[in-house]
């Protein structure tokens, strides 16, 4: 061998036999690493399925009742505005422009539970009064998950542009709440390990363990062909 060969570092065309061991266990770990990582979403993808949250389920049953017909009862708007409520909760998740048909329909909602002489009220900037006015349309407690869903209230209320629910909302309403309430679930999400969903422990902890044990196999391995093939590194 001569000496250009005998010192070659060219990974993709090692010439020693040491050179070719150390590709071989890179593309060997690189794999695993791979499968672990790509695989694992795979299978995810596989064995999705749509699973509608409570809220969607709700909305389905109470939303075409109370857009289109003047006889819905104050009880299914109270269903239909704390459904928009639990997805303006989202609110990260949530886009600027569906806030914004969110926030109208959720205002539409609590000035039709009132009187039409009060409909003024809901026509201007929301203010306390307006707040503790869905508050009670709402009946929500000041305890438990009713008071998560009172402090949404003022983030959630806008100044009503129309006496009428909204022709805008009309169209979109339906898609949004099923972008953010419908959701791909398996057997691997239910799941729960060490406390967590097993796909969020599976990404967030194993992928990190497994790439450190990786390391110490790739260290064990190569030292053993460093002395297999008389390989000194320089220091």
């Amino acid at each position: 061998m001569s000496k250009s060969e005998e010192y070659n570092v060219n990974f993709f065309r090692p010439l020693s036999d040491h050179a070719k061991a150390n590709k071989r266990l890179i593309l060997i770990l690189a794999s695993i690493w791979a499968i672990g990582v790509f695989g694992f979403q795979i299978l995810l993808m596989i064995l999705n399925e749509p699973t509608l949250e409570q809220a969607f389920l709700n909305f389905e049953k109470v939303y075409p009742v109370v857009v289109d017909d003047t006889s819905a009862t104050d009880e299914m708007k109270t269903t239909f505005a704390k459904s928009l409520l639990m997805v303006l909760g989202k609110n990260i998740a949530v886009t600027d422009e569906h806030k914004a048909i969110l926030r109208q329909s959720f205002s539409w909602a609590i000035a039709s539970m009132h009187p039409d002489f009060m409909m003024g009220e809901f026509q201007e900037e929301p203010d306390a009064k307006s707040y503790n006015l869905a508050i009670t349309a709402l009946n929500l407690k000041n305890d438990g998950f009713d008071k998560i869903m009172r402090d949404l209230v003022p983030y959630a209320m806008v100044r009503l542009e129309e006496t009428a629910f909204p022709q805008s909302c009309r169209t979109e309403l339906g898609g949004i709440m099923n972008l953010y309430l419908v959701h791909n679930q398996n057997a691997l999400t239910e799941i729960r390990f060490l406390g967590f969903p097993f796909h969020y422990w599976y990404t967030a902890q194993f992928l990190l363990i497994l790439f450190v044990i990786l390391c110490v196999i790739y260290a064990s391995a190569i030292q053993k062909a460093n002395e297999k093939y008389d390989f000194v590194e320089e220091t």
